[in-house]
């Protein structure tokens, strides 16, 4: 894939040019995610993919549609023109000022930080994938997706945490915002390909001490396990809840999106969220309304409830998007999805995660998955790991060729557990 693509910078790929949407914080309005649906069924192959940061991806594009589809999306609210479009890689919890156990809302903290950077003058200089998570203490526990520094609220205070450490407490969501965007600068005097890990702890230290409201952090514990959550959510302070749809391998189409747009705009608040987890959440339904979308939803191509639950599958986009993959990954992942919704006593007695590759890259995700398949570089077939991750395969359990929706159940249930 190209340099991060955006929505002018296009990445060449297998079924044609791509183009990344990024909604800071992952929010979109009921007419921004139709706008988005109807530019990748007109400017694309009406194929969309939400990805592990809670961005959008139209895919099958001609190489010229960049401008077309800027100036739809500029509409929308959707486009920033200029470097900040590429840069705003907001991770923001899905369910955040909705969780009962969130200790503080950090929606307002997101905007600031996406008016932030588009207003920095050094924010060309910035590495593309730069990011930044802000986990509000709900239970989600979205800071433990990886990124370049993230802001976690626990009852002590807000802690600014970079490549996996605490470096700093803030006070307000002032200080916080300061605080990330002095490390972002400080990443972008560095270099063009310069990412938090990389800086030298000096310089680190030295962007920090010009922000005022900072303090030495007061709570060193700073790991936790992400919890996705579909299904039916309890709103806070609300009769109302949030329903959040599992998307089959992170893949949708421009009528699935169509399709939640109505739901949220007839049935919820008008807005929707995207999920880390491959999931969309529609926000402010009636138990009744959220009960009979979630039945219809597995018509629309959504995966059932019951199969999220207990199977999760991670894919890369494979053979048929991207060049360097050997493995049908995305493909085979839906099959496995579709197999257990048909067969759900196929399903694993207690749930697992898997991860398909097409190459030995590792695409789509970095967390540790029970099964973890591999596409070879220079053969065909798949490299089978057990309790593994990309940059740590772990145990492996042999060499398979090509492999089917049935033989990848059959090895989860005999070789995984």
């Amino acid at each position: 894939m190209a340099d991060c693509p955006g929505v002018l910078h296009l990445a060449a790929m297998a079924d044609g040019a791509l183009a990344r949407i990024r909604a800071p914080g992952g929010r979109l309005s009921a007419a921004q995610a139709r706008a988005t649906a109807r530019a990748a069924a007109t400017l694309g192959s009406g194929v969309i993919d939400l990805t592990s940061r809670a961005n959008l991806q139209i895919r099958g594009m001609s190489e010229g549609a960049g401008s077309a589809l800027a100036a739809r999306l500029s509409a929308a609210g959707l486009f920033v023109e200029g470097p900040a479009d590429r840069r705003r890689n907001i991770l923001l919890d899905p369910f955040s000022g909705l969780d009962p156990e969130e200790i503080r809302d950090l929606r307002p903290l997101a905007a600031a930080l996406d008016e932030g950077l588009r207003a920095a003058p050094w924010v060309g200089a910035l590495s593309p994938k730069f990011s930044f998570v802000l986990d509000g203490g709900g239970r989600s526990a979205v800071a433990a997706i990886r990124s370049d520094v993230s802001c976690r609220t626990t009852a002590q205070g807000t802690m600014i945490i970079g490549s996996g450490h605490v470096l700093v407490e803030a006070a307000d969501d002032r200080s916080c915002v300061a605080a990330l965007l002095a490390i972002a600068q400080a990443a972008a005097a560095a270099g063009p390909q310069t990412r938090a890990r990389d800086l030298d702890p000096a310089d680190l230290t030295s962007a920090l001490q010009a922000v005022s409201g900072l303090r030495q952090a007061t709570e060193a514990g700073i790991a936790r396990e992400l919890t996705p959550r579909f299904g039916l959510v309890s709103q806070r302070g609300s009769a109302r809840v949030a329903l959040s749809l599992p998307v089959p391998v992170g893949r949708l189409d421009a009528t699935m999106l169509e399709w939640l747009a109505d739901v949220a705009e007839r049935d919820g608040e008008g807005w929707m969220a995207l999920a880390p987890w491959s999931a969309v959440v529609v926000w402010g339904m009636s138990t009744a309304e959220a009960d009979a979308t979630l039945a219809q939803s597995v018509g629309h191509g959504f995966t059932p409830l019951g199969v999220a639950e207990r199977l999760t599958v991670v894919a890369c986009a494979g053979s048929s998007g991207c060049v360097r993959a050997q493995e049908p990954a995305k493909e085979l992942g839906r099959e496995v999805l579709e197999l257990a919704a048909a067969e759900p006593w196929r399903l694993p007695p207690a749930p697992v995660r898997v991860h398909l590759s097409g190459c030995r890259r590792g695409c789509a995700g970095a967390a540790t998955a029970d099964l973890l398949l591999l596409g070879a570089d220079d053969a065909p077939g798949w490299s089978a790991h057990r309790a593994g991750s990309p940059r740590a395969p772990g145990d492996s359990i042999g060499r398979r060729g090509a492999m089917t929706a049935p033989e990848l159940i059959d090895l989860l249930a005999h070789r995984v557990r």
